[in-house]
């Protein structure tokens, strides 16, 4: 019987030793979530400090130019946030009819893009 309760112990033990860890392991993870989001963020270049501006034209090798909604193709627009077939399309016809877009803000005349469509999507377009 002590047997027993000796393999039952060295379980237990082995249980609580692993939750510990995993608590430990979880709360290092986020303590640098707390601390330090940008490294969960993905691209730091995309995140702005107080105080500071981003770079709009800025073409590094792992940061594309920016999108010319004034001549891109549905497939090009499609690869915008928020963006699929439907709108892009709208887009273009928005552009053919109207001539083309005089700002990023002008977006905000297709029919189905609003001020958070817009907002999600100002980093990646441009109207040069």
């Amino acid at each position: 019987m002590n047997s027993v309760s000796d393999a039952i112990e060295r379980h237990y033990r082995k249980a609580v030793t692993f939750l510990v860890v995993l608590i430990l392991v979880g709360t290092g993870f986020w303590g640098l979530r707390r601390f330090a989001p940008a490294m969960f963020l993905g691209k730091p270049d995309l995140i702005v400090g107080p105080g500071e501006e981003r770079a709009q034209n800025q073409v590094t090798p792992d940061k594309p130019a920016l999108l010319n909604i004034n001549t891109a193709s549905a497939k090009e627009l499609q690869t915008l946030p928020n963006i699929g077939a439907g709108m892009a399309q709208r887009i273009i016809n928005y552009r053919s009819q109207n001539g083309n877009f005089t700002s990023v803000d002008a977006l905000q005349n297709v029919k189905g893009i609003g001020a958070k469509t817009l907002e999600k999507l100002r980093p990646f377009v441009d109207v040069k």
